[in-house]
C-alpha cells in the first residue's frame, strides 16, 4: 500500500482530514505508526467515523503498524462524533478483545460517551470504578461528567454520592460541577436545596457564577418567587455577578406565565437600560405569552413597543401575534398586521399565508382568501391547500375551488394524505359519495392506506357496505395489504350505527372475512 488516499472520501470542502491525506499521501513509504495515528487524529476532529473505521481496519492487517489505545481512542471519537455512539463503544470491547490495553484517556472517552451521547450512566459510572481498580484514578472532569449524567436521568442521590467522593478525594470543583445538582433541585422544586448548596460555595471558595444564578431565577419563577428574583438581582453586585441577557429574559418570560404582563415589560424596558438585549427567539418567546392577553394588549401596540425599545422584529414574531388574532377571530388586527408586513423590510414566509388565509376563510372572507392564494408574491404549500379545502367545503363553496385544483393537477403543490383524507370528507358531507370513491381509486401510488382506511368508515356509515367490499376486493388483485388502520376505521363505523339487525351483522362478517383473507 502506498497511500492511504483511497481509503478516505473526497470532502467537498477542505478539511482537517483532507489536509492530514494530502500530506500522508505525499510522504514516502513505508508509513509509520505516527503517520496512522496522525490520520485518525485527523478524521476524529472531523467525525469521519467510516474512514476511521477503514484506517484502523488496515492498521490490523498491517504487520508493523498494529493500532494501539491512541488508535483505537481516535477511531472511538470519530464515531462518537459521526452520531455512532453504539459502535464507538463497541469498538471498545473490540480494543480489549484484541489485547490492548486501554489508557486513562480511552477511558474517559467511553465514559463520556456512555454519558453523554447514549445516556447510560449506570454505565459510566462502571467505568468509573474499573479506572479506580486498574490504577487510573478519574479525573474531575470525569466525575462532571457522569454527575451530570445522573442529574438527566432524575437520579440526584448518585450525582450527590459523586460529588461526595470528588470532596472526599480533594479535587478542584467548579460552578459547573455545581450546575448540573442546582438544576436538579430546581426542577423538583426544592429551593432550599438550591440555595444552601449556592451558599456552601461560597462558604468552600467556590463562587457563583451568572450561570449558577440564572439556573436559580430560573427555579425561582418557576415556582412564582417573583419577591425573590428581584432579592437575588438586587443583591448580585454584592454576590459578585452581574445579571446578563439570560437572566432577565427567564424573569421576564415567568413573569408572563404567570399572567404577570405589564410587570414583564417594565423588566423589559429595564433590560433595555442595562444595554442588554434578548435574541430574536427570546422575544418571540415573550411576545408570544404577551400576545396571549388580548384583553390587555393588542398585537399592534406590542409590536410597535418592542420597536421603540429597539428590538429586531421579524416574521416569526409578527406570526406569533397573528396566530393569537387568528384563533380569537380578530381577523381585521390580523388583516393590520398582514398589511404591516408588506410594509416594511419583512418578507412574508409560508406560515404567515397560512395564518392570514385561515383567518379570512374563518371570517368568510373567501374572495379574499382565493386572490391571497393566486397572488405570485406569497409562497403556499400543502397545508394552505388543506385549509382551504377544508373551510370552503364546510362553507357549501366547493364549486368554488376550481382555482386551487388548477394547482394541484399542474403539480405546483403536492397533495398529502391529510389532503386526501379531507377531501374524502368533505365529498362524503356533501352527498358525493362517487367522487370520493373515484378519488381513492385514482390516487398516484394505488390507494394510500389513510385515505382507504377514512372512505371504508364514510362507506359503511351510509350503509355502502357492498361498495367497501368492492373496493378491498380491488385492493388484493392489486397486491396491496389491507392494512390494520382500515379494519380499525370498518368496525368504528358498524359500531357508530349502534345494535344492528341480522343482515348488519352477516355484513360486518363479510367484510372481516375479506380483510382476514377467508372470503
Amino acid at each position: 500500500m502506498r497511500t492511504l488516499g483511497h481509503l478516505l472520501p473526497h470532502p467537498k470542502t477542505p478539511s482537517a482530514a483532507a489536509a492530514a491525506t494530502a500530506a500522508f499521501s505525499s510522504s514516502s513509504p513505508p508509513h509509520t505508526l505516527h503517520d496512522y495515528n496522525r490520520l485518525l487524529d485527523a478524521l476524529a476532529r472531523d467525525g469521519d467515523g467510516d474512514a476511521a473505521l477503514r484506517v484502523l481496519r488496515r492498521m490490523r492487517h498491517s504487520s508493523s503498524c498494529a493500532p494501539t489505545a491512541v488508535s483505537y481512542t481516535s477511531a472511538m471519537s470519530a464515531l462518537a462524533k459521526s452520531g455512532r455512539a453504539a459502535d464507538a463503544a463497541s469498538l471498545f470491547d473490540d480494543m480489549l478483545a484484541s489485547g490492548v490495553a486501554p489508557d486513562r484517556t480511552a477511558f474517559s472517552l467511553l465514559l463520556h460517551i456512555y454519558s453523554s451521547h447514549l445516556h447510560l450512566p449506570s454505565a459510566a459510572r462502571s467505568v468509573l470504578v474499573s479506572m479506580s481498580r486498574l490504577g487510573l484514578p478519574p479525573t474531575p472532569i470525569d466525575y462532571t461528567d457522569l454527575i451530570f449524567s445522573f442529574c438527566r436521568a432524575c437520579r440526584l442521590p448518585d450525582a450527590l454520592q459523586l460529588f461526595d467522593e470528588m470532596r472526599a478525594l480533594n479535587y478542584p470543583i467548579t460552578p459547573h460541577t455545581y450546575a448540573p445538582i442546582i438544576q436538579a433541585y430546581c426542577i423538583n422544586g426544592d429551593i432550599q436545596a438550591a440555595e444552601a448548596l449556592i451558599s456552601s460555595m461560597r462558604f468552600t471558595g467556590c463562587h457563583p457564577d451568572v450561570v449558577i444564578y440564572n439556573i436559580y431565577v430560573h427555579g425561582l419563577c418557576k415556582v412564582g418567587d417573583f419577591d425573590d428574583v428581584e432579592r437575588v438581582i438586587d443583591e448580585s453586585c454584592r454576590n459578585g455577578w452581574v445579571p446578563d441577557a439570560v437572566t432577565y429574559s427567564t424573569y421576564i418570560v415567568g413573569l408572563c406565565r404567570f399572567g404577570y404582563v405589564e410587570e414583564a415589560l417594565r423588566q423589559l424596558e429595564i433590560m433595555v437600560m442595562k444595554g442588554l438585549q434578548p435574541t430574536v427567539v427570546g422575544l418571540n418567546i415573550l411576545l408570544d405569552y404577551v400576545a396571549q392577553d388580548l384583553d390587555m394588549w393588542a398585537g399592534k401596540e406590542v409590536l410597535e413597543r418592542c420597536q421603540e425599545l429597539g428590538f429586531v422584529v421579524d416574521v416569526v414574531t409578527y406570526n406569533t401575534v397573528m396566530d393569537h388574532f387568528c384563533k380569537k377571530r380578530k381577523w381585521l388586527r390580523v388583516l393590520k398586521l398582514f398589511t404591516d408586513i408588506l410594509k416594511k423590510p419583512i418578507t412574508p414566509d409560508v406560515q404567515t399565508c397560512n395564518i392570514f388565509i385561515s383567518c379570512l376563510c374563518r371570517a368568510g372572507k373567501f374572495q379574499f382568501a382565493k386572490f391571497v392564494f393566486s397572488s405570485k408574491g406569497f409562497m403556499v404549500d400543502t397545508v394552505t391547500c388543506n385549509t382551504l379545502i377544508h373551510a370552503f367545503y364546510e362553507a357549501g363553496r366547493e364549486d368554488e375551488l376550481g382555482f386551487l385544483f388548477t394547482d394541484v393537477n399542474a403539480g405546483k403543490i403536492v397533495p398529502d394524505t391529510v389532503t386526501y383524507n379531507t377531501l374524502v370528507d368533505c365529498l362524503f358531507r356533501s352527498g358525493r359519495k362517487t367522487d370520493a370513491v373515484n378519488l381513492v381509486r385514482h390516487t398516484d401510488g394505488g390507494c394510500p392506506v389513510e385515505p382507504v382506511a377514512r372512505l371504508a368508515y364514510w362507506l359503511v356509515r351510509s350503509g355502502h357496505v357492498r361498495e367497501a367490499l368492492r373496493l378491498f376486493d380491488d385492493m388484493l388483485e392489486k397486491g396491496l395489504v389491507l392494512d390494520s388502520r382500515i379494519f380499525a376505521n370498518v368496525i368504528k363505523a358498524f359500531c357508530k350505527k349502534g345494535p344492528g339487525e341480522c343482515t348488519e351483522m352477516l355484513q360486518l362478517c363479510s367484510v372481516l372475512d375479506r380483510m382476514l383473507g377467508i372470503g
